[in-house]
């Protein structure tokens, strides 16, 4: 059985709209619970609502299909995910894989969830699997074929505040072919329970950004691998789970977070090499709060004319 994990933050017509158009598209068995973090309880209680159910409490009869759970805390990418994985793998121990999938997000492929489970169960080498993600314009997000470059990661710190993100993107020119890969994307992946149990669930202290890297580090060390499926696809609504407009320091700050974890925990890079990474993060947010900060003073000098 496959259990599905929405983590959801602020979220009402998107969620409502997933699991009604696309979840319904799933014909494997399944158990669906969503994650409604940082809202207040009558947010989560609305979505419940609308989609039938009663926002869980404990003693309550686990004889459904849908499962909604409220936190007042917004708990991230990846502790949002590990309280729905634990919950649904305490109540149906015939869980053996994981979908953590964002709610916005159309299954283009609509057996693609069906097709991820059955390349897992027939190669048991595999710990993650996920399928083809395109954005609204056409274009392939991911997969990543190689793990991180600390160089390039330094190089993007410094460069990317001056010169903006796209002479840093590592788009690969090669054929999207089915096969091992570093990540696939973290907005719809299907994950082996039990090893995902072994592991102890994503990081938690990741909040936004880099789970991806840190999980296909950790499953290698388990003697699995991350696998890109090619015959099948999803489409991402970029920018509904984080802000597309300037760059945000707390979306920055998480990025850094996740980054010096990796780099400091996964990748055994040198005290000295981890050293100038964490510099250029410092001067990478030095940057963009110089660039906000210009932009405020700009905007304020209009009002004022």
């Amino acid at each position: 059985m496959i259990g599905i994990v929405v983590v959801v933050y602020k979220s009402y017509e998107r969620i409502v709209t997933y699991v009604r158009q696309e979840l319904t598209k799933i014909s494997a068995p399944h158990r669906t619970v969503i994650v409604d973090v940082g809202s207040p309880r009558e947010a989560s209680e609305r979505i419940a609502q609308a989609l039938g159910v009663s926002v869980w409490q404990e003693g309550m009869a686990a004889d459904g299909e849908l499962f909604v759970l409220h936190s007042d805390e917004n708990l991230g990418y990846a502790r949002g995910n590990n309280l729905g994985a634990d919950f649904l793998m305490r109540l149906f121990p015939d869980i053996d894989k994981l979908l953590f999938s964002n709610d916005d997000i159309e299954l283009i492929s609509p057996n693609v969830v069906e097709v991820l489970a059955a390349h897992m169960d027939d190669d048991a080498s595999i710990g993650c699997i996920g399928p083809k993600v395109i954005d609204l314009k056409g274009n392939l997000q991911g997969p990543g074929y190689a793990p991180p470059s600390l160089r390039h990661k330094v190089v993007q710190n410094l460069g990317e505040p001056l010169l903006g993100a796209a002479p840093f993107r590592l788009d690969v020119e090669r054929e999207r072919k089915s096969e091992p890969v570093n990540i696939v994307g973290g907005c719809f992946h299907l994950v082996r329970a039990d090893a995902f149990r072994r592991l102890g669930g994503f990081d938690p202290r990741t909040f936004l950004y880099w789970e991806e890297e840190i999980l296909s580090a950790r499953l290698r060390s388990l003697e699995l691998c991350v696998y890109f499926e090619a015959d099948v696809a999803v489409r991402h609504f970029v920018g509904n789970t984080t802000s597309a407009s300037a760059p945000n320091l707390l979306l920055l700050t998480c990025e850094l977070t996740g980054q010096r974890l990796y780099f400091r925990e996964y990748a055994n890079v040198s005290k000295a090499a981890f050293a100038l990474l964490w510099l250029s993060g410092e001067v990478r947010l030095f940057l963009v709060h110089l660039a906000m900060l210009k932009r405020w003073i700009l905007r304020k000098n209009r009002k004022a004319v």
